[in-house]
């Protein structure tokens, strides 16, 4: 079994924010094996040039851009640098995130807000506006995914920040989809749970640290996941943690015309977490 879809992104530009890893990583390899011309966006040049070659290696075509998506500036010149050399942008997905630092909201500094919704949610703003420029300009339509969590949906302890970013990008699609509608082209958003990637790694290791220190000052386990983003469920249906590809797959089925259909949706890419 491939894996993937022969020739379903033939002849389309597709451009994917926090793309040297993790998710994004895997939907701009997976991209390149189904015919796209892949736009891979990141801070790590070293990273996203290795993506670069391992599309080309595959027999697909690519190009690394360096930017910082939380930054406005960086986001124009991206999108003009792409619509210079590559001309029509076909699909958008804003997969760049953070999670943060785990802080009850009273411990919560501006910086640190400002940081994790800057990095989730204005970088998506900046980048479905510089998409929807390019998308309306070349009159042929074109698709937004935009990578939210199971967080945009739900709360949890100790992430005010990556709650409210989330909650906001599943906003921006929803206000998105009903601005670009009538140019074809459609916005959605993809929110995984549990993922294995280098970010939930870094996350669950944070979690591992809080909660040794907390029990080792004498708390119950019950009282140390109250300190961590842990504090509620923490199982999907499926009992385990997704794959990077499984969500690649799902993200660009949603960005396929496949999906041709759907726009303005929240599609639950979590194994059954918000199912119960």
């Amino acid at each position: 079994m491939k894996g993937y879809f022969e020739g379903r992104f033939e002849g389309k530009n597709v451009l994917v924010t926090g793309g040297t890893s993790g998710i994004g990583r895997a939907v701009c390899i997976r991209a390149g094996k189904e015919g796209a011309y892949v736009i891979v966006v990141g801070r790590n040049e070293a990273r996203g040039q290795a993506v670069v070659s391992e599309i080309i290696n595959n027999g697909g075509n690519a190009m690394f851009f360096q930017a910082d998506v939380s930054k406005e500036n960086d986001v124009i010149k991206l999108f003009e640098v792409v619509s210079d050399k590559v001309g029509k942008i076909h699909v958008v997905i804003n997969n760049a995130g953070i999670v943060g630092h785990g802080e009850r909201i009273d411990e919560l500094s501006t910086d640190e807000w400002l940081n994790v919704v800057n990095t989730n949610l204005n970088s998506a703003f900046y980048c479905c506006r510089e998409a929807a420029k390019n998308m309306i300009n070349h009159k042929i339509g074109g698709s937004i995914v935009n990578v939210s969590s199971i967080a945009g949906s739900t709360g949890f302890y100790r992430s005010s920040a990556y709650v409210a970013s989330k909650h906001g990008l599943n906003g921006l699609t929803k206000a998105v989809a009903n601005d670009l509608a009538m140019f074809n082209i459609r916005c959605n958003s993809v929110s995984p749970a549990g993922t294995a990637t280098p970010l939930s790694d870094r996350s669950s290791m944070e979690v591992k640290t809080k909660l040794g220190a907390a029990m080792a000052a004498g708390k119950s386990l019950e009282e140390a996941k109250s300190e961590t983003m842990i504090g509620g469920k923490t199982e999907t249906l499926q009992k385990r943690s997704a794959t990077s590809e499984e969500q690649a797959a799902t993200i660009l089925y949603v960005a396929s015309d496949e999906a041709s259909h759907i726009t303005g949706s929240i599609i639950m890419s979590d194994g059954g977490y918000t199912a119960y």
